[in-house]
């Protein structure tokens, strides 16, 4: 029987066996297997369009990790699916090693078919087909998978499993989903805060400035037994001792008793920012604390309290340095990394930027009332910024970009803060007396050199546009503490005042 025989008969026996299935997610599952079994896939997928936020949600999938399924959200022109979503055309990749805006999110898939479930007025998804053969589809199997497709809406809308499949996927919201990307290291952290989020265990999260290191800690907050709990936060960089120890332990302010974090947290959980600037004396005060799991209450009855506290710590550098040059408690450092995270910076995981600026972009527009678009070309330069501020950092350029430029469709230039297009600005090495020769490999093929180079021009770059370390700070998207740290240990800046750059 060809498939075009087989098409109407494969829709009858949709549309009875899912009567018999309740289950949204059984039936769309078994929607897929009859779809994928009909034209010869290998895989595939089925997602519903968030009307609003503008993105594609995986609701079925076949050969697709679990953990990339519930990670991939795929925003409008992104990718084959969000192609065929914003063009309301089928989209189809006989090889997908060629196609440079491919979102690989299956490693055997070699040709994919995009089809977009489409009405008069909308698009409701998107049927992906995917074949681990190159070329696999013919034109007469695209026409038949297109006329299936179109009768598969009707099914989907009659049913009202679009509607149903939706709403589950906001119901279900998942707190470690919010921490989007579907780069492999990201999948991995996503893993392991699953893992170990239920459980009382420490946490210390490492990671770069501005690379979600807060985000991870509410998220293992919230998937723990202390969710109904407090969570307060303390960053420890750019407080004097004085200030710190109160917002930890608490001050004395006449006969009255202000409670620190520490104890403000009781039941709940505490994280703690830039944990390696914690002063010594604070350190091993603080292991105290932990480890007597109590805290001195004057104005208590008992003049103690209990705690009963889980606690996650952020640092921006391995901890093990500073302790084998004793700046940092080993007794420490082992209570509060008991698990310890890593989060990659957003230049290792470049493919992730399309998602992420989307998702910024969609927060914004709403904010602000615009609604605003990125081009092809804004997209691809994104990608290719060095993002020394991480994802902090996007957040603020898309930010800017959706307030003050008076486009309504973003383009590169949107993203320049100094007000100029892209063809206006000067070759921006050497206007600040940087030459080119910096961004050429050397001997040293070290990316961490490379990165160092880079950070040291931006830094430069930013003193030349602003006077102060508040303003240049913000500019780059990082604390003014992170600022101080890399002036003073960046190779590449040795000698450079930051006091007065422009003298």
């Amino acid at each position: 029987m060809s498939v075009k025989q087989d098409i109407s008969g494969t829709l009858r026996k949709i549309q009875k066996e899912i009567q018999q299935l309740p289950n949204i997610t059984d039936r769309l599952n078994f929607i897929l297997d009859m779809t994928l079994t009909l034209f010869g896939a290998s895989t595939g997928s089925i997602s519903i369009m968030d009307q609003e936020e503008k993105v594609l949600t995986i609701v079925a999938a076949k050969g697709m990790d679990w953990e990339k399924k519930i990670a991939a959200k795929l925003p409008f022109n992104l990718g084959v699916t969000g192609r065929a979503a914003s063009t309301r055309e089928i989209i189809y990749v006989p090889d997908v090693t060629l196609d440079k805006d491919y979102v690989k999110l299956i490693e055997t898939v070699r040709s994919e078919l995009a089809i977009p479930l489409v009405t008069r007025d909308s698009t409701i998804g998107v049927l992906n087909l995917e074949s681990d053969k190159v070329n696999f589809f013919s034109s007469d199997i695209i026409n038949q998978a297109t006329l299936f497709a179109s009768q598969l809406t009707i099914v989907i809308l009659e049913e009202r499993i679009a509607k149903e499949a939706f709403e589950k996927s906001k119901r279900e919201e998942d707190p470690v989903e919010e921490i989007l990307g579907y780069d492999p290291s990201i999948l991995f952290l996503k893993h392991r805060i699953r893992q170990v989020g239920p459980s009382d265990t420490s946490v210390m999260i490492i990671g770069e400035e501005g690379a979600g290191k807060k985000l991870i800690a509410k998220a293992l907050h919230y998937i723990s037994q202390r969710k109904n709990g407090p969570f307060f936060t303390v960053d420890c960089s750019g407080l004097s001792y004085e200030l710190l120890e109160a917002e930890l332990f608490g001050v004395q302010s006449g006969k009255i008793f202000n409670p620190g974090k520490l104890e403000q947290a009781n039941g709940g959980s505490l994280y703690i920012e830039s944990i390696g600037d914690l002063p010594s004396n604070l350190q091993t005060r603080l292991f105290h604390t932990l480890r007597d799991k109590t805290m001195p209450n004057p104005s208590a009855k008992k003049k103690e309290e209990v705690l009963n506290i889980r606690i996650f710590t952020g640092s921006k550098r391995d901890l093990l340095e500073d302790i084998q040059k004793e700046t940092f408690s080993m007794d420490l450092y082992y209570r509060l990394a008991e698990v310890p995270l890593r989060v990659s910076p957003l230049r290792e995981r470049r493919g992730d930027v399309p998602l992420l600026a989307h998702h910024f972009l969609y927060q914004y527009n709403k904010q602000y009332g615009r609604n605003k678009t990125f081009s092809t070309d804004a997209l691809r330069a994104l990608t290719g910024m060095p993002w020394s501020g991480n994802v902090r950092q996007l957040q603020s350029v898309i930010q800017y970009a959706v307030l003050v430029p008076p486009e309504v469709v973003l383009e590169p230039h949107s993203f320049s803060q100094d007000g100029k297009r892209e063809s206006e600005t000067p070759t921006k090495v050497q206007s600040f007396g940087v030459g080119t020769e910096i961004l050429s490999p050397s001997e040293n093929l070290s990316l961490n050199i490379a990165i160092e180079r880079l950070e040291a021009i931006w830094i430069k770059e930013a003193f030349q546009r602003v006077s102060t370390q508040e303003e240049a700070a913000k500019l780059l998207g990082i604390s003014r503490g992170s600022l101080q740290y890399k002036i003073k240990n960046n190779q590449f800046l040795d000698g450079f005042n930051a006091e007065s750059p422009r003298k």
